[in-house]
């Protein structure tokens, strides 16, 4: 076998492969041989039809396709190894010259992966915005405690902003009456009034109404509100208030610490400030990662062709378009909401960024000498087995039904490798 490789400036390259003339008989002989084997033809055992009775059987053309299919493979990845090409896509046969006797010569086409100029990426000195816990951190986690085995009870008074109040509401664009806000109403909600995600001026018109009180309330959409149509749009919600409930927080002592799992209130403040100091130390590891990240991006250069870009483009819309429908949402409305240009952008920005962040990490993969062994995926997998509550072995089992599956822990391991080999050989300096 030879082969010759042309690359254009498109980063596609024609690989020209070349197997002799006796190569391709013997291919051609055991196919046809594996052919009579298992073929059932009228007047003949099956496996002992003549050579010459199968091939006319099945066809030339049929056997000359399966002895390609047989080759091809192994043959199109002697060409890559010999000529250290980093592909990108599955190839393309592009022409065949198949005639016995003759040698057989295949024309295949593969888009290659774009150079990679890599940046510095060790012995280099990061300057962070480093994350410290708020100084009443104690105190808000302690507070959620209370919070979490605290009591509503219903009140006979008007609502503050600490208060939870049950409610009936229409909305309308403008004034009441008028065009309805789709999705806009509701029966019996109930909202926190010190933890609202409505719109800015909601849950403030619902403080100091009592239970049994009908009204409005005046709002106006943000500029940047996701429906189109209610940007920067004035409104009138029509409220009927049912019910308000007031908080009834537990004291803070051992009994309640107990109720947390704790044996004392003191054991309970240690295991929150270890659990605090945990987070910010993570929280400090992913801001010194994406800081060295960005540094090595910033300096390094990827001319990404536009099919590899539009093949990721595409990627991430379905990606979008099935989290869409998880949620019950319909993503033609969610795209028109945004403004199509405006997603498209997104969707390529995104695109880019994803494949300049994966042939960096390859790289830095590739030039640290940093290898997946058999332990780091077995490793993962009980990780992620933990994670979804199974068995190691059940999961193996199903990743095994997905080609991509292992593919993709491959290359999440190598991040993670890659990570930590920035985060052991660069120094981080606290701004």
């Amino acid at each position: 076998m030879t082969n010759t490789v042309t690359i254009d400036e498109k980063n596609i390259a024609t690989i020209d492969i070349t197997i002799d003339s006796n190569a391709a008989k013997e291919a051609y002989e055991r196919t046809l041989k594996a052919f009579g084997a298992n073929v059932n033809i009228a007047g003949f055992r099956k496996g002992k039809a003549p050579n010459s009775v199968v091939e006319k059987y099945i066809g030339q053309e049929r056997i000359k396709a399966e002895v390609i299919d047989r080759l091809f493979p192994t043959e199109f990845q002697k060409a890559v190894d010999e000529n250290k090409l980093n592909i990108a896509f599955r190839p393309t046969i592009e022409n065949v010259e198949f005639e016995l006797g003759s040698d057989l010569k295949i024309k295949a086409a593969v888009e290659l992966k774009p150079e990679v100029k890599i940046g510095k990426y060790k012995d280099v000195e990061i300057k962070y915005d480093e994350f410290k816990n708020p100084e009443d951190a104690l105190e808000k986690e302690l507070e959620m405690t209370q919070k979490r085995f605290s009591k509503l009870e219903k009140v006979d008074r008007p609502s503050t902003d600490k208060d939870t109040v049950v409610f009936d509401f229409e909305g309308y664009i403008g004034k009441v009456g008028e065009e309805k806000i789709e999705h806009g109403d509701a029966k019996n909600y109930s909202l926190d009034l010190s933890n609202s995600n409505f719109i800015p001026g909601f849950a403030e018109g619902l403080i100091g109404h009592k239970a049994g009180e009908e009204f409005v309330i005046d709002v106006k959409f943000p500029k940047d509100y996701h429906e189109e149509k209610l940007k920067d749009a004035p409104a009138q919600f029509k409220i009927t208030l049912h019910e308000v409930k007031e908080r009834i927080m537990p004291e803070l002592n051992d009994e309640l610490a107990k109720k947390a799992g704790k044996d004392s209130l003191d054991a309970l403040k240690e295991d929150i400030k270890k659990y605090l100091e945990t987070m910010a130390k993570n929280q400090n590891e992913r801001i010194k990662s994406d800081a060295i990240f960005e540094s090595v991006l910033n300096g390094t250069e990827i001319k990404i062709q536009d099919t590899m870009l539009d093949r990721e483009y595409q990627a991430i819309m379905e990606e979008a378009k099935h989290q869409a429908t998880q949620q019950g949402q319909n993503f033609d409305k969610l795209v028109e909401a945004e403004g199509k240009e405006n997603v498209e952008k997104r969707f390529r920005e995104e695109a880019e960024k994803r494949i300049k962040n994966s042939l960096i990490v390859e790289k830095i993969a590739q030039e640290a000498d940093l290898k997946i062994e058999q332990k780091d995926i077995m490793e993962h997998i009980n990780q992620m087995a933990a994670m979804y509550g199974m068995a190691p072995v059940q999961l193996f089992e199903e990743l095994r039904k997905n080609p991509n599956a292992f593919a993709a822990i491959s290359q999440q391991i190598t991040a993670n490798k890659v990570n930590e080999y920035l985060l052991n050989n660069n120094t981080f300096i606290a701004k």
